[in-house]
């Protein structure tokens, strides 16, 4: 899977994960511009958690990936590397 592939996929978990936990009205052009650490003091690292863990990144990383949201999504983009949820032993069968 290519960069741009996978920022397209981050992109759209990261704007789902502020549509749904944090009740953001704005565009998301709008949300790619927020800095959550400004946005939402007291629960922004929630909202940074939810990225490691959907994308299976190192809590060592947290610190990389913060700052405004479109920030976010080309770091995340580049840490993330794909699992198959199953071994090659398996998908050789």
């Amino acid at each position: 899977m290519n960069i741009e592939e996978k920022e397209r996929i981050v992109r759209k978990n990261i704007l789902q994960i502020f549509k749904e936990h944090f009740n953001v009205a704005k565009t998301d052009d709008e949300i790619l511009n927020i800095k959550p650490e400004k946005e939402f003091e007291n629960s922004y690292l929630t909202y940074y958690e939810s990225i490691l863990d959907i994308f299976l990144i190192e809590h060592e990383h947290l610190e990389s990936i913060r700052g405004k949201v479109k920030d976010t999504i080309k770091k995340v983009s580049e840490l993330w590397t794909i699992t198959l949820p199953y071994s090659s032993h398996w998908g050789m069968q």
